[in-house]
């Protein structure tokens, strides 16, 4: 009979290290995007562009969301950027500092695009801050009162700060791929579709999906401004390249590292 129970334990303990790796297979791996670029295309894509940066670092997309970014004058331009220099680029400037890493676009045939990153430790404090700051939270009403007893018990902690942990603790270094369109909007607007949206392996449902497009297409749309230097006359995807005419800053300012 022990023996029975002893096989009967070291099965349960082995069907719960299985699922153990699975989840870490599911939510760790993932789809990735095919493209491989090199120095010779941040080169290019910076002289594309004829923005004079002193430190791409400086400029990565948490700086740019944040407002923490300055621009000089304008340039016009009038040119392809390939998925190897766009790739490039993104890459360069969030690696070390940003709240992505390991960037890698692809811009097919059909005028549709493919995008794959890891969030990295700095998207993780990000989104810590930025679910600390937002208003509206649906626990709000119920962390409200969490609060109150935390006071009463500080060893106690709060509801807010158990879901922040929770979520924040499941983002770090996690891959994500996407698919969709980019076109322009107006002269100073993109529009961003979504089609599809994976974290490891796990498919994100449609409302998920929903709520990234908006945030991004409202933090992107902030940034691309006339007082940024930015006015848009045409954006396609064209034969694995974004074609771009119109304006862009000569110089980028970003905050000091």
């Amino acid at each position: 009979m022990k023996t029975l129970i002893k096989i009967f334990l070291f099965g349960i303990v082995a069907l719960i290290i299985l699922v153990a790796i699975g989840i870490f297979f599911v939510l760790n791996t993932g789809k990735e995007v095919d493209t491989v670029w090199g120095e010779e295309d941040l080169k290019t894509g910076l002289e594309k562009s004829k923005i004079d940066i002193e430190n791409i670092e400086e400029i990565n997309l948490e700086s740019l969301a944040k407002g923490n970014f300055s621009t000089q004058e304008t340039n016009d331009i009038d040119d392809h950027f390939t998925s190897k220099e766009i790739s490039a680029l993104i890459s360069a400037a969030n690696n070390k500092k940003g709240p992505i890493k390991d960037v890698k676009v692809s811009f097919n045939d059909d005028g549709k695009g493919e995008v794959s990153f890891r969030l990295s430790e700095n998207f993780v404090d990000f989104l810590r801050e930025q679910i600390t700051i937002t208003n509206n939270l649906p626990w709000e009403v119920e962390a409200a009162e969490d609060e109150e007893k935390t006071e009463q018990d500080p060893e106690k902690p709060s509801l807010t700060t158990l879901v922040i942990d929770y979520i924040t603790s499941k983002a770090d270094n996690k891959p994500v791929y996407a698919t969709g369109e980019l076109s322009r909007g107006s002269d100073n607007s993109v529009n961003i579709n979504i089609e599809s949206l994976t974290l490891g392996r796990i498919p994100l449902p449609q409302d998920a999906i929903d709520k990234v497009e908006y945030e991004t297409v409202k933090v992107v749309n902030s940034i691309i401004s006339p007082e940024n230097g930015f006015h848009i006359e045409a954006l396609e995807i064209r034969d694995d390249s974004l074609y771009y005419k119109g304006t862009l800053p000569a110089e980028i300012q970003g905050q000091k590292l």
